[in-house]
């Protein structure tokens, strides 16, 4: 009886992930997504292979498909986003892309799960820095939307909370 338990809950995992995995119409936005999914497991210790396979796909990206990306952000699972957003903070990365991924990190933070972003926040301004991200207003008020709700959820403390408006306040004076 309890390994029919432990079939019908494996094949109720399964299916689940099978049947949630979001249909992209994008070609590379499909394949960052598939990427991912296959090299989750071991997040912590890509190896250089890993990093350039990842950094290969990012490089495919057309303005078209980053616009996909953040039109169809809400499909990705929250720990993808995490991942990608990790991943973008490698110097490799950065040496390799031309496109601004601060705001791709921005934009995974301000989507990311409503009140646990608070691990994310301790990068977005070097994210930001490291990219010489040119943010506009909208996302500006994006990020000041999400840093006063972590802020009002005790998710953040006062000392980030006033570090993240600083932040928000000299991007929006080089506008």
């Amino acid at each position: 009886m309890n390994l029919m338990k432990i079939k019908s809950l494996k094949n109720s995992f399964y299916n689940t992930l099978i049947l949630h995995h979001p249909s992209f119409n994008n070609e590379n936005v499909e394949r960052l997504y598939n990427f991912i999914v296959d090299k989750n497991n071991n997040i912590r210790d890509w190896n250089e292979e890993y990093l350039s396979e990842f950094t290969r796909i990012l490089k495919n990206f057309k303005p078209d498909d980053i616009q996909y990306f953040f039109e169809n952000i809400n499909q990705w699972d929250s720990y993808y986003l995490v991942i990608i957003a990790d991943k973008i903070l490698n110097s490799n990365v950065k040496a390799q892309i031309n496109y601004d991924l601060g705001r791709l990190y921005c934009k995974i933070f301000c989507s990311y799960e409503k009140f646990d972003s608070y691990y994310l926040i301790d990068n977005l301004e070097f994210a930001i820095s490291m990219y010489h991200s040119k943010l506009n207003l909208s996302a500006l008020t994006d990020l000041n939307n999400k840093i006063e709700l972590l802020y009002q959820n005790d998710s953040i403390k006062s000392q980030q909370y006033q570090s993240s408006l600083d932040l928000l306040k000299k991007l929006q004076n080089e506008l």
